[in-house]
């Protein structure tokens, strides 16, 4: 297994920008590529989020509980009431079922990869790791969906060590289709980057925390871009690059300290740190996300710690830390976003790698089960307060409706206007999601 912690680099200039040549190749040519670009027609939604629970969540404990199963099977939790009638999640996740109305659990997604970097590049991507190269979500969404000027179409904001966030990238569609990579932990294995557009090695939670120090360091660094003439030597679609990052919208965005007191607390912050758990960037990452969203962002993914991978003592971590974290800040996003009217045009995609084995292990955890997991989906007309597919009595497998992780990828990009079989020049004229089909059931009711 890899491990979870990545190396802490030193502390560099807040923001810089590469070489002339650099910026030649990357984020340019997507602005380039997509100057002029229409909406695609029958369009439902405008934007994504993927919320990945990185290390593979115990699903089984959290929103496909087993209660009438053997005690080795079913756990310590106890399923709870919902705003839902006759739907239960775990009692560990009050303030979730207090949003259930709101979304869609999918219980019956399946496939066979054990591993933890190539199953998250199975749900990330939505297709089966191989010698196609596919892109991430993220990545195929800026490709497919006309850019907001200012605005960077992909983020990928990293929470720690990500199995998934560290390995996905544009793959075939090219470096110009590149996430925005931020790190909210302080850690890194590399530079933070725009696929060429280069952010220091680790932007830690602090620098949002204090508006004044980001404007400072922001302005520093592109005063210092201003003086060395290259901008003068920049086409306009290079030139949009390098706004990107010194743009307002991304400055704004970025700045989360800059919202209410009360929308922060919602969501699990205060002015000194977070309110539950023992680290602020989930709930910093999803007030985040939804800035980027509101901004113009088109695909924001989160990623959401490998301390899902709880093997050991597995209760302990979920219940004390994993669920509370998670209870306060995806309920919250949902929320903002729907008080705010973008939910009807936002996807929201809760999911990890895989799920857990049925049975508990002897040291108190569960381990890797992709035959058998659960995802959240909610927003862009997708099913409200609804429950879709189903598995055994123990959770060992689908029995009502199976799905892959490349249908539900299908699905959430028909919501944006691009059925499973549309073709992308760039992927060899190969449709975006060959393997995969719209599961009708959670569209619309």
């Amino acid at each position: 297994m890899r491990s979870r912690c990545g190396r802490t680099g030193d502390r560099r200039a807040f923001l810089r920008i590469g070489s002339a040549g650099l910026l030649g190749v990357t984020l340019a040519d997507l602005l380039r590529a997509e100057a002029g670009g229409a909406d695609p027609t029958g369009r439902r939604a405008k934007a994504v989020i993927v919320v990945f629970l990185d290390g593979g969540p115990s699903t089984i404990d959290m929103w496909d509980q087993k209660p009438d199963a053997p005690a080795e099977v079913r756990g310590e939790f106890r399923p709870a009431a919902t705003a839902v009638p006759g739907v239960r999640v775990c009692e560990h996740l009050p303030k979730l079922a207090t949003v259930m109305d709101r979304v869609t659990v999918v219980r019956s997604v399946h496939h066979v990869i054990t591993d933890h970097p190539a199953g998250s590049r199975y749900v990330l991507t939505g297709r089966l790791p191989g010698p196609a190269d596919p892109p991430a979500l993220g990545s195929l969404a800026a490709a497919l969906l006309p850019p907001s000027p200012g605005v960077p179409p992909a983020v990928a904001l990293k929470t720690g060590y990500d199995f998934g966030l560290s390995g996905v990238g544009p793959g075939r569609l090219g470096a110009a289709h590149g996430p925005l990579r931020i790190d909210l932990s302080g850690e890194t294995t590399g530079p933070v980057r725009a696929e060429g557009v280069s952010l220091p090695d680790a932007l830690p939670v602090a620098e949002f925390e204090d508006r004044e120090r980001l404007r400072r360091d922001l302005d520093r660094a592109f005063a210092g871009l201003d003086q060395s003439g290259l901008p003068a030597r920049l086409d306009r679609f290079q030139q949009q690059a390098v706004d990107v990052l010194r743009s307002d919208k991304v400055r704004r965005a970025l700045d989360v300290a800059a919202e209410p007191a009360g929308v922060r607390r919602a969501y699990g912050l205060t002015d000194t740190g977070v309110l539950v758990g023992d680290s602020p960037v989930l709930a910093q990452g999803l007030l985040a996300a939804r800035r980027l969203i509101e901004a113009g962002a088109r695909l924001v993914t989160v990623g959401a710690r490998t301390g899902w991978d709880t093997h050991r003592d597995g209760f302990k971590q979920l219940k004390g830390e994993l669920l509370p974290t998670l209870d306060r800040a995806l309920p919250a996003l949902l929320a903002d976003l729907d008080r705010r009217g973008l939910l009807a045009e936002t996807v929201v995609y809760c999911v990890g790698e895989f799920g857990r084995t049925p049975r508990v292990n002897a040291q108190g955890g569960r381990d890797h089960w992709p035959q058998a997991m659960a995802a959240l989906l909610a927003g862009g007309g997708l099913r409200r307060g609804h429950v879709y597919g189903g598995t055994d009595r123990n959770g060992t497998a689908p029995t009502k409706d199976p799905c892959t992780p490349e249908d539900v990828a299908a699905t959430v990009f028909d919501r944006l206007g691009f059925p499973p079989a549309h073709r992308v020049a760039a992927l060899r004229d190969a449709p975006i999601f060959p393997e995969g089909r719209v599961l009708e059931g959670l569209v619309g009711g």
